[in-house]
């Protein structure tokens, strides 16, 4: 793609969804044009995580008061709210696997940033936080490390869920939903998806074109090593987005 092309949102229907291909057919209103000054790698990532980014803050609708604690923080949909929580004023707490995510979260300006690989990783967060106590968490990895964040909630706080890259959803119970008045939603709310995600995709480009919010993208690959991309995110090498290039 050059400046002046376009790039495809993802809502294919019928049997051809979720392939890959070098040439699509694509009806013409789910084309977006790429905005002068943004990479082509760019724009496909933030047509992606950026649209649920816009998604999840528009849910969230976070202020200065907030003290949010994303885990899963270096990857694609991560790196985007920690930069957009700082954009709000908020203290960000990023939870990433492994030193070099860690520097690479705080680097994206996150106010505190741990390893959720090392023992303790909870207790380092509330010694950095001092008597902050956390209002939102954006719940990326599920199992144990999300019920470790759950925990770090205020009471009458909220977890917004965004999926379990742990393989398991992040254990809730009655003890934390009446007893500690703890709200736990999907992150991207129903009523955007019936209002369609083409507004909010536009509004991803315009932020990334803006310079509001930069899509981290890792890596490349030619379409014919798709199988090693996908090795590259199950091995979680990378940090931020991978993008394949046909």
């Amino acid at each position: 793609m050059g400046r002046g092309s376009a790039c495809g949102s993802s809502r294919i229907s019928g049997p051809r969804a979720g392939g890959y291909a070098e040439l699509a057919v694509r009806d013409v209103d789910a084309l977006h044009p790429i905005p002068d000054g943004l990479a082509d790698d760019a724009a496909v990532a933030m047509i992606g995580t950026g649209r649920t980014t816009m998604g999840v803050l528009e849910t969230a609708r976070l202020t200065s008061d907030d003290v949010v604690l994303i885990t899963s923080a270096a990857g694609g949909v991560g790196s985007l709210l920690v930069q957009a929580a700082r954009r709000a004023g908020a203290t960000v707490v990023g939870v990433a696997g492994g030193a070099a995510k860690v520097e690479h979260v705080r680097g994206l300006g996150a106010t505190v940033a741990v390893d959720y690989t090392a023992a303790g990783w909870a207790d380092e967060v509330r010694s950095a936080l001092a008597d902050q106590p956390v209002t939102t968490v954006f719940d990326m990895i599920g199992g144990e490390h999300g019920r470790t964040a759950l925990e770090l909630l205020r009471r009458g706080g909220r977890a917004l869920v965004l999926g379990w890259s742990s393989g398991r959803p992040t254990t809730v119970g009655g003890a934390d939903v009446v007893g500690r008045g703890i709200t736990v939603a999907p992150a991207f709310a129903p009523e955007l998806l019936r209002r369609g995600v083409r507004v909010l995709e536009e509004r991803a480009l315009t932020a990334a074109a803006r310079g509001e919010l930069t899509p981290v993208v890792s890596a490349t690959f030619p379409l014919a090593r798709a199988a090693d991309a996908h090795q590259a995110l199950e091995s979680r090498a990378t940090i931020g987005k991978v993008v394949l290039k046909p």
